[in-house]
């Protein structure tokens, strides 16, 4: 798929790409010519990347000439990969990227023209993985992904909102007193599909998906799952209406948009 990715964080990857999720297919970069540069090398600086400390990351790009945005990253653990699919990159990514353990990856497919702020990134474990798919966009999203092999998958076309959060597991060990038990839940893969809307102060707390064109409202706590075409909100979520999509123009969905959710041209009249 991408040159540099460790087998089994490429495996689990790949497990979690489906043409719900994204256009993406394990051979859509069998024709690229690759770049691959280590953390310390000069161009990896003049692509808006800024590597903190002694950091022990693989940089791949398809284009080495255009500037993908303003990206910090630390790492601790070792062989770790960051990847833009950067040949229509507008340079609108501004993300602050941690990765605690090795073998993760951070992969951008084409973001194009889109904004994207990920102001807090923040990987815990071995060979986890955060996917961003093609279009997607948001104003402010922060994640916390933990678990060994774990990841977060973005679909292509998503629209995040300001403020968001997606953490696939409880932060802090939970413990029955009395027995001593966890009662915690494992750590999950969320996975967004295609052309998912989160509105602002959202907070996904180990949601496993959210179907293909939802949307999430304002300040909604979700857990679980959520299925394709609803609006969903509240504390904690629930589904208030089926059969429903969105747009990112004001008055209506694109035939485009429509084609990609692989639903049918409006009725006319």
């Amino acid at each position: 798929m991408v040159p540099g990715l460790h087998a089994e964080t490429e495996a689990n990857l790949l497990a979690a790409l489906d043409p719900a999720v994204t256009a993406l297919r394990a051979d859509s970069y069998d024709d690229c010519l690759f770049s691959l540069f280590s953390a310390a090398d000069a161009e990896v600086r003049a692509l808006g990347i800024e590597p903190i400390g002694d950091t022990d990351l693989t940089v791949v790009v398809t284009d080495p000439e255009r500037p993908v945005g303003h990206v910090r990253v630390q790492t601790r653990g070792r062989d770790n990969l960051l990847f833009f699919d950067n040949r229509s990159a507008g340079g609108q990514l501004y993300a602050s990227i941690r990765m605690l353990g090795s073998d993760a990856a951070v992969l951008f497919a084409g973001i194009g023209d889109a904004y994207v702020s990920l102001p807090d990134i923040y990987l815990r474990s071995d060979r986890q993985f955060l996917f961003w798919g093609e279009g997607a966009s948001a104003v402010g999203c922060s994640m916390e992904i933990e678990g060994t092999g774990q990841g977060v998958v973005i679909g292509d076309d998503a629209l995040i909102s300001a403020d968001v959060w997606i953490r696939n597991h409880d932060m802090h060990a939970v413990h029955d007193i009395a027995t001593g038990r966890r009662t915690g839940r494992d750590p999950v893969n969320t996975v967004l599909e295609r052309h998912v809307w989160l509105g602002q102060d959202v907070l996904l707390h180990g949601v496993t998906r959210i179907g293909m064109g939802s949307i999430i409202g304002a300040r909604a706590f979700v857990k679980g799952a959520v299925p394709r075409f609803v609006s969903a909100g509240g504390v904690p979520a629930r589904v208030l209406r089926e059969g429903v999509s969105w747009g990112r123009e004001t008055y209506g969905m694109t035939e485009a948009e429509r084609i990609a959710l692989d639903l049918p041209p409006v009725p006319e009249g």
